[in-house]
């Protein structure tokens, strides 16, 4: 008899969008992805003539095997301007599902500045990707805060997300996110302080940009993203170069 149809090997094909829901899961980091988060789809075929689709966060899907150019995403064209780039990057970069590694970071943490010689700590300093003043005085300060968010975060990284979120709910900070956005966020609130509410609205949370990642002591551009009032989104246009930064809890 004639032979059974053999399914054609498809290469998976990938998409982009915003969630329409928040019923996803992500397979990377095992947590939900919320409404109208980016998310990034690996399709494959399905049993019968169904495709499958698997989501992930952005940060959290490894570099699509062969892909070069960003427009063989389908749906990339319809995010905004801002998200297309943030696809461009991720594409550039390599693609995330990379974690530190806790020896990296515990190669760091336990650098003694002391015992250093200036040469190590130049090394150390373009590694770590950070401007320093000439002194070595200046060297040794900019690297001990390498060291001790080194220290924090491999700390942090220990934890389950479940007690990350709890640890941010503590300090009322925003919980949502994957795992090393958490970590991140703990790590920012032990270091510089728990971001408080806008000072302005009194709903907010305060987010912040630092202009590099070491030796801004907390401080950096502070904005208000507005907050719900009984279902209705207030905006706030509030912006400052300071705030004060509140006591972080452990327990």
């Amino acid at each position: 008899g004639p032979h059974p149809a053999t399914k054609k090997f498809r290469m998976p094909g990938y998409c982009v969008e915003y969630a329409a829901s928040n019923r996803s899961t992500c397979k990377g980091c095992k947590t939900k992805i919320d409404k109208g988060e980016l998310r990034l789809g690996t399709i494959t075929p399905g049993p019968g003539d169904y495709d499958m689709t698997a989501w992930r966060h952005l940060m959290c899907q490894k570099h699509p095997k062969g892909m070069q150019d960003p427009n063989e995403l389908s749906g990339l064209g319809a995010l905004r301007p801002e998200d297309q780039k943030k696809v461009e990057e991720w594409l550039v970069s390599g693609g995330g599902g990379k974690k530190r590694s806790s020896d990296d970071l515990d190669s760091l943490a336990n650098m003694d500045t002391k015992k250093m010689k200036v040469k190590e700590m130049d090394a150390k300093i373009k590694e770590s990707g950070i401007q320093t003043g000439k002194s070595k005085k200046e060297k040794q300060e900019a690297l001990d805060e390498v060291a001790e968010r080194a220290a924090v975060e491999a700390k942090y990284s220990k934890l389950s997300v479940p007690q990350l979120k709890e640890l941010l709910a503590l300090n009322k900070q925003l919980k949502g996110g994957i795992k090393q956005e958490l970590v991140d966020r703990c790590v920012d609130g032990k270091m510089y302080g728990a971001l408080p509410r806008c000072p302005e609205c009194g709903g907010g949370l305060l987010r912040v940009v630092y202009t590099q990642k070491y030796g801004h002591g907390g401080q950096g551009t502070f904005s208000c993203p507005g907050f719900f009032d009984d279902d209705v989104f207030k905006r706030c246009p509030h912006t400052s170069n300071t705030a004060d930064r509140l006591p972080w809890h452990e327990s």
